[in-house]
């Protein structure tokens, strides 16, 4: 369930992205007019730009899940510094007009 997320977004684009198609088919709007006047050196960039975005992501995300199950398997404590052993921080609630 580690990636779930990051597959959910994914589907959510491409079926907005598959979804915009209909309308070029039924007429509605003609595909010539949908064309944007963008160069492919401009589409190329974002498109790279985007894919170094994602890996970079991915790679942190994957990195950050490994260490945690290292730390796991070798029983190690995966709690945050600073805080008590219990995982609670020691925080007074404040009064009205504080």
């Amino acid at each position: 369930m580690n990636f779930s997320g990051w597959i959910a977004t994914l589907a959510g684009w491409y079926t907005t992205e598959i979804g915009r198609q209909p309308w070029l088919v039924q007429g509605v709007l003609m595909t010539k007019d949908a064309v944007s006047y963008v160069s492919a050196g401009m589409v190329l960039g974002t498109l790279i730009g985007y894919l170094v975005i994602y890996a970079t992501l991915i790679i942190a995300y994957i990195g950050v899940i490994t260490d945690l199950a290292r730390k796991a398997t070798k029983g190690e404590s995966t709690r945050t510094r600073g805080y008590p052993r219990g995982g609670e921080a020691n925080v007074t609630a404040l009064q009205p007009g504080e």
